[in-house]
């Protein structure tokens, strides 16, 4: 693996090149997506960081269907750096017109001569030109799952889930492109400039033509908003904490759910926020510093959630029992695939059922913190059947769950509420 910061670093790199080299990454190391995006190094701006952030991202959410089309054209699978290029350019070829494709191949072949090996060249050129016709047979095909660039066992599961008209309906979702949303908690008197009003209240979409640095970026720094999702606002208004209240928000890097917290209880109260300890909690830290005050204290427990005990709390001279409890699960991401295209590439067979268990145990543990006739939230970001009512239904059924009742449950399915799935239920104790 070539250094992607040394190679982005040199002004002869293109942003085509460097798709190209962050795509080979994310196929040799064990990187997600926007792990390898925050390593583009600073020299590396303008277009050139644009066109390589789109192509990289393109290549990922358009490559499970690339890699079908390259079945029948290669006998065994090339190195990660050729594969890349073949990536990269079966994504240009699927927007592109027919007689754009021979410049596609060209451009290929020709950077393709500055980074793979001699030998490498011949069978570069002989399947890139033959990739636009697999690639269009692809699209004349009943391959779902081919058409729609998704792992074959998704498509299947969803088939069964959700019925296969819904599932195209949620393939072709997840193909598109993610608009950019700002929620502002201080509801302006005229909207600002690079922002669009949208059905939710307090959210706001980034215009075509919004400029990151000089419209977004100074809203955000005033810390009046957060960029996220409108999916992001259900399980907070689930939990509603109220003014002075105790709050445990557990799972709670970065700390988006915990913004919505403090602006419900009109930032007075406590907000003790969880998390393992790592490189998430820098950015925890940082999240919630900007909430504090006299009225409104936000302390930060470096944790697992599965080991955390009253006591731990108390040693802290932190409450053992709390009001209300957040607990945003970790999970699958089905519900954000759009968002985070990657998803498709991370996930396999055992990973939902691998979730639901990691879940349960998470809520049981949640449990113990939540006073008698306090509040309890779970949350994900999935849209599995398996991961968000079988989980909450088990936990009921069990005797960590017979003190709790479950007050209401909301599923937000993207192909109807127009944004990222989510699955957020309120439980009581009795």
């Amino acid at each position: 693996m070539r250094s992607i910061k040394l190679n982005l670093s040199k002004q002869s790199t293109t942003g085509w090149d460097g798709a190209v080299i962050l795509l080979e990454g994310y196929f040799s190391e064990n990187l997600k997506a926007n792990q390898l995006l925050e390593r583009l190094p600073d020299s590396f701006q303008g277009d050139r960081r644009a066109i390589c952030q789109s192509l990289f991202l393109g290549a990922l959410r358009h490559g499970h269907g690339v890699e079908v089309a390259l079945e029948p054209l290669v006998r065994k699978q090339p190195r990660s750096l050729v594969k890349a290029i073949l990536m990269v350019a079966g994504y240009e070829m699927i927007a592109a017109d027919a007689e754009k494709m021979p410049k596609i191949v060209h451009h290929a072949v020709e950077r393709g001569k500055n980074i793979v090996a001699k030998s490498e060249l011949g069978f570069l050129n002989a399947v890139l030109r033959k990739l636009p016709n697999s690639l269009l047979k692809l699209q004349e095909s009943n391959d779902t799952a081919g058409k729609y660039s998704h792992p074959r066992w998704l498509v299947k599961r969803w088939n069964t889930e959700f019925g296969k008209e819904t599932t195209v309906q949620l393939l072709q979702w997840d193909q598109g492109i993610p608009a950019t949303y700002l929620k502002l908690y201080n509801i302006p008197d005229t909207i600002p400039i690079g922002l669009e009003a949208t059905p939710w209240p307090h959210f706001y979409k980034a215009t075509e033509n919004a400029s990151w640095n000089e419209d977004l970026r100074p809203l955000l720094n005033k810390g009046d908003a957060y960029a996220k999702d409108p999916s992001t606002r259900i399980a907070p208004a689930l939990l509603a904490p109220q003014p002075g209240e105790s709050v445990l928000d557990l799972c709670a890097a970065p700390g988006g759910k915990a913004f919505d917290l403090a602006h419900a209880m009109q930032r007075q109260g406590q907000i003790v926020a969880v998390d393992l300890p790592g490189n998430r909690i820098h950015r925890l830290k940082e999240n919630l510093s900007s909430l504090q005050s006299d009225a409104l204290t936000c302390p930060v427990v470096e944790k697992d959630v599965l080991a955390l005990t009253s006591a731990d709390l108390e040693a802290k001279g932190l409450p053992p029992l709390y009001d209300a409890v957040m607990l945003d699960a970790p999970c699958s991401n089905t519900g954000v695939i759009q968002r985070r295209t990657d998803v498709k590439w991370r996930l396999d067979t055992s990973d939902i059922d691998s979730c639901a268990q990691l879940q349960a145990d998470l809520l049981k543990a949640a449990a113990s913190f939540v006073k008698v006739g306090g509040r309890l939230v779970y949350s994900t970001c999935s849209i599995e059947k398996a991961e968000n009512e079988d989980v909450v239904t088990a936990f009921l059924q069990s005797p960590e769950g017979q003190p709790f009742e479950l007050k209401e449950g909301q599923q937000s399915l993207p192909w109807e509420s127009g944004h990222d799935g989510a699955g957020a239920f309120l439980l009581i104790r009795k």
